[in-house]
Order: C-alpha cells, then sequence, then structure tokens
C-alpha cells in the first residue's frame, strides 16, 4: 500500500497538473459555450462506463480473493467470463446507439438551438465508439488493481491524459477551435494506451490471466453478475449524482453555466483526487486481509484513513480560503466563479471522502446493502432536490442538493461499519 501511494502521489499529482493545464487551454481553443458543450457531452457518454452491470467490480473482488489463494486458474477463468461478457454489451450497446443516433436531435439534448454545432451527431457517433471500446479495454487495469498495483492502472491513465493534452497544444498551434478535434482527441488517446497496455499485460506480465474463449465459463458468471449487480445499482446512482448535474445546468440555464460551476468543481475535487490516491489501494487491501480473516488489520487500516480524511478536509478549507487567488493566476478575468459555489461544494466533497472511508470496507468485504440502500436514496432525491433548489439559488441549488444528499451515505455506512467491524472482531 505504501509503494502504491507514494507512486500514485506522483502519477496523480502529474495527473491534476494536467487537467489544470488542459481548462485555460481548451479554453483558450474554444467558446466559453462550446466548452460547457463538450463537458455536457463527456458526461453524458461517460454514462456508458456504468453499464458493465457491475462486472469490473464484481472481477475485482473475485480475482484479489483468487490470487491471495493463488488459484490462477479461477482467475483466469473470472477475467475471461468478464471480457467475453463486456464484449458482448459493447457491441449490443454501440449497434442500439447507432439506430437511435440518427433519431436524435442533440441540439436539443444540449440546448444548442441558438448556437448550432456543425455535424454534431457525427462527433458523438465517433466519441461514443471511442468510450465503447475503452468502456472494454479498461478491464486491464483491473487486473493491476487486483494485484493490489493500483499505481500501474494510474499510470496507463496518466500517459493518456498526457497524450491527450500533447495532441490538444498541436492543435491550439495548428487549426482554429474545433470542438470535434477536442472531442476525439480527449476519447481517443485514453483508448490507445489501453490498447498498446494489452498485450503487454496478458503477453508478458500476467499470461497465467490471458483471457481466451475456451476458459469462458457461465456458471462462474453467477457470482460475477451476484457481487456485480448490487456494484451496477450503486454505480447507477453515482451515475445520476455525478453526470446529470451538467445536464440540469444545460438543461435549466445554459451550456455556458455549466463551465464555472464544473471548474468549480475541479479546485475542490483535487484534494479528492489525493484523498483518491491513499484510498484506491485499500478496498483490494481490504479483500485481501477479509480473506485472511485479518479484522485486526482492517480496523487499523480504517482508523488510519479517518486521520486523512482530516487532514483533507482541513486542506478544502484552505482552497476556499485562497481560492480569489487561485482562480486568478489559473484563469484570470474569463470567468467569474461564485465564492458560496465553492463553499458548498467544499462540504459536498468533504462529506464524500467521508463516505468513500466506509466504502473501502463496504466494497472490500462485499457488504453493500447499506451502501446500496443509501445509493439508491440519494438518487432518488437527487434530481428533484437540485431542480427545486435551483429556483431559488441558482447554480448554488444544485451543488446544495449534491451537498445534503451526499450526508446519506456518510452517516449510514459509518453506522454500518462499526457495528459490522465489532461483529467481526468478537467473533473472531
Amino acid at each position: 500500500m505504501k509503494k502504491n501511494i507514494i507512486g500514485a502521489f506522483v502519477l496523480k499529482g502529474a495527473s491534476i497538473i494536467i487537467s489544470f493545464v488542459a481548462v485555460p487551454m481548451t479554453l483558450g481553443y474554444l467558446t466559453s459555450f462550446e466548452y460547457g458543450v463538450w463537458l455536457t457531452l463527456s458526461s453524458i457518454l461517460h454514462w456508458l462506463d456504468f453499464f458493465d452491470v457491475g462486472l469490473a467490480n464484481g472481477l475485482r473482488n473475485k480475482l484479489t480473493e483468487s490470487i491471495a489463494k493463488e488459484d490462477f486458474h479461477i482467475g483466469q477463468i473470472y477475467v475471461s467470463t468478464t471480457f467475453c461478457f463486456l464484449f458482448l454489451i459493447t457491441g449490443v450497446a454501440f449497434i442500439l446507439f447507432l439506430i437511435a443516433n440518427s433519431y436524435l436531435n442533440w441540439d436539443v439534448i444540449l440546448n444548442t438551438l441558438d448556437n448550432p454545432i456543425p455535424h454534431l451527431n457525427e462527433i458523438v457517433l465517433i466519441v461514443f465508439a471511442m468510450c465503447c471500446m475503452s468502456f472494454m479495454m479498461k478491464t486491464v487495469g483491473i487486473i493491476y488493481v487486483s494485484f493490489q498495483k493500483p499505481v500501474i492502472n494510474n499510470l496507463i491513465s496518466f500517459i493518456g491524459q498526457f497524450l491527450s493534452l500533447v495532441i490538444l497544444y498541436v492543435l491550439t498551434l495548428t487549426t482554429d477551435g474545433n470542438l470535434g478535434s477536442v472531442a476525439i482527441a480527449f476519447s481517443a488517446c485514453p483508448l490507445l494506451v489501453y490498447i498498446l497496455a494489452y498485450p503487454y499485460t496478458f503477453g508478458y506480465k500476467y499470461k497465467q490471466l490471458a483471457p481466451s474463449f475456451k476458459y469462458v465459463d457461465f456458471k462462474y458468471a453467477k457470482s460475477l453478475v451476484g457481487l456485480g449487480i448490487k456494484f451496477f445499482v450503486i454505480q447507477i446512482a453515482c451515475l445520476i449524482l455525478f453526470t446529470t448535474s451538467n445536464l440540469i445546468i444545460t438543461q435549466l440555464f445554459s451550456p455556458n453555466e455549466v463551465t464555472p460551476y464544473n471548474l468549480a468543481f475541479k479546485y475542490i475535487s483535487s484534494v479528492h483526487m489525493l484523498f483518491v490516491i491513499i484510498q484506491t489501494p485499500l478496498w483490494s487491501a481490504i479483500t485481501d486481509a477479509f480473506a485472511r480473516k485479518d479484522y485486526l488489520w482492517i480496523g487499523r487500516a480504517i482508523s488510519r484513513q479517518l486521520r486523512i480524511w482530516t487532514l483533507c478536509s482541513l486542506g478544502i478549507v484552505l482552497l476556499i480560503c485562497l481560492k480569489s487567488f487561485v482562480f486568478h493566476i489559473w484563469i484570470g478575468d474569463k470567468l467569474e466563479i461564485p465564492y458560496s459555489l465553492v463553499v458548498i461544494l467544499g462540504l459536498y466533497h468533504i462529506f464524500f471522502m467521508l463516505s468513500m472511508v466506509f466504502g473501502a470496507f463496504a466494497n472490500g468485504t462485499g457488504r453493500l446493502k447499506v451502501q446500496l440502500y443509501a445509493a439508491i436514496a440519494q438518487s432518488v432525491l437527487y434530481i428533484p432536490l437540485a431542480i427545486f433548489l435551483s429556483k431559488p439559488f441558482g447554480l448554488n441549488g444544485i451543488a446544495l442538493a449534491l451537498m445534503l444528499v451526499s450526508l446519506i451515505p456518510a452517516i449510514a455506512q459509518g453506522r454500518d461499519y462499526y457495528i459490522a467491524i465489532k461483529q467481526l472482531k468478537n467473533n473472531y
């Protein structure tokens, strides 16, 4: 865990820098309106990542258990079966979208009728195709995470981000602003890196887990899907929370308003991203410790994470205080970001990070019932609450709704963790 955290700090830190550098570069290449359209479009297409029926997370747990028991044959069956399922899901999704796209009016969906984007339907189709391929290929990263080497998965993501930034920089020097070029650059580069990582992973590093049709066994799919369905429902709830905000803002206000909301979100989430670095190895480590019945280690690990959460929360408070200074350096006077919006999103991230601490225990042990109910409650409440609060508070109302529903899993999962860890220690 320590080695992965140190490596991830370097890579994620570099990724944060890249993501911040990409904002003014993209804003210089596109208009604020076009940038808002791209943010909304990318968040909609991000929905595809969640339609693996939770298979990736199911594989993560089952493969980690197989590795802990050194049963690589079963691990290969799980990997092969997962790839087969994802291939089928991806193929069906693309065919259905190909048919539906000819009937969809993306100018209406993205509220661009007054300022239409040329070839918008074609851009969406190309990006969707790339997202479909990335959707399946991201399973490569799960292999490294299952071996408790998430830093390698971080490296793959970082290279994709860096390549996207390089292509974007070349575009700013050689072409006029074009939304299609930006969309393809940010979609194609990560996919290319995953494609290159595939033969290294299964042809050299982990040959014993290389997927093959002869190892596809649907009787093992039940354990993958059974656990995966719970993860899937939780993912859908997260999908509603994390990707509908842009669409709600676009429809209620304008794509222009998506930009300040996302910049405020990105600014505060820099601390959250650092917390994720520390948090990422914990899930698989807990699965490993749970398989070995090392409950004392799990308790100590969660206690350490709570101390780190406290420090990160103080870091968010510091960012709130430095908001004006940092935004002036970052984007200059291009946009005005409301201070109140940054404060509300700061509170949201504090509560969300707390739920992540207890969520790592739930995910690692497969104890998902409380997390499942909390996620459903969040998804049911968020959209009507966001619409209701947006009327008197505007953008702040969207953020306020997000912050309020984030309290649900933080409280529910925290209570469930303390009940569960006490029972496990007493029974052991």
